[in-house]
């Protein structure tokens, strides 16, 4: 018997007729995810043919250029979220149960608040004659402004502040997991914190970091909003590409295709992660 087998078996909801409960959810998947897909694949696939609507994208210089930056920003993007995750997570776990609610409430106004609405955030602290130009001149670091709106240092802020609860999330799960008979032991034995730290805390967020770089990075290729009002014209990433075909010149097919090379390659390195680092089993976790 396999272990879905095993799972059907047991189920308490079994013969309940509960079963039924999952006819909305598989309707609107259906719908809002399968639906729009199958269009955008019918869409490309008409304009440029079955095998065109993959290659076609690679013969734009505008698109190869997009695809190189993006794959950077996914990068550079991640690496800062991972680092910045990993110290709130420790943060998280370490502070007393009050301090602990706070960050958590900090991190979690992330959600709360409008994806445009914290961009637009973004935009006021950074262009000129706004926030952060005000502060360096008050403090004298610059007399002519950060020159950060519409660059490359100023939008990568702003992306790690919007990944930040994805990279949190796992990386905290696994703190969670990690047994305090181990750091005990480890006292015992005469261990100090940074030694537990490296022996002890590190590896167990091992699996829980992985998971957060993948969700951040894949998520990165993708990311449309804050690129679109923070990039500058020369730092465009491939979403904003594929919304310019879409939307400015009207070229759905081109978009189409462009769309699912893009949909293709992210699922692609998803299943790749997850066959070597088994994201998955994070999910059980939550």
């Amino acid at each position: 018997m396999t272990v879905w087998e095993a799972r059907r078996v047991s189920s308490p909801w079994d013969g309940s007729g509960a079963r039924w409960l999952f006819v909305p959810p598989a309707l609107l998947l259906t719908l809002g995810l399968v639906g729009p897909l199958a269009a955008v694949v019918a869409a490309g696939s008409a304009d440029h043919g079955p095998v065109g609507m993959f290659t076609q994208p690679f013969q734009s210089e505008v698109f190869l250029r997009a695809v190189w930056r993006t794959l950077v920003m996914a990068v550079l993007v991640t690496g800062c979220t991972w680092v910045v995750g990993v110290v709130f997570a420790l943060a998280l776990g370490l502070a007393p149960a009050w301090l602990g609610r706070v960050l958590f409430g900090v991190l979690f106004l992330t959600f709360w608040v409008s994806l445009l609405v914290r961009t637009y955030g973004w935009v006021l602290a950074l262009q000129p004659a706004g926030a952060l130009d005000g502060l360096a001149k008050a403090l004298h670091l610059s007399s002519g402004g950060l020159g950060l709106y519409q660059t490359t240092p100023g939008l990568v802020p702003a992306m790690v502040h919007i990944m930040l609860p994805y990279m949190v999330l796992p990386v905290y799960a696994g703190l969670r997991g990690i047994d305090p008979a181990h750091l005990r032991a480890a006292r015992s034995l005469g261990a100090g914190e940074p030694l537990i730290l490296r022996k002890v805390v590190l590896p167990a967020l091992r699996s829980g970091s992985a998971a957060g770089v993948v969700i951040v990075f894949v998520m990165s290729l993708g990311f449309y909003v804050t690129p679109a009002f923070l990039g500058g014209p020369h730092s465009q990433l491939v979403a904003i590409v594929l919304g310019t075909e879409f939307g400015r010149l009207q070229n759905l097919g081109g978009a189409a295709a462009m769309g699912v090379v893009l949909l293709v390659a992210t699922l692609g390195l998803y299943l790749l992660a997850d066959r070597f680092l088994r994201i998955s089993d994070q999910w059980e976790r939550f």
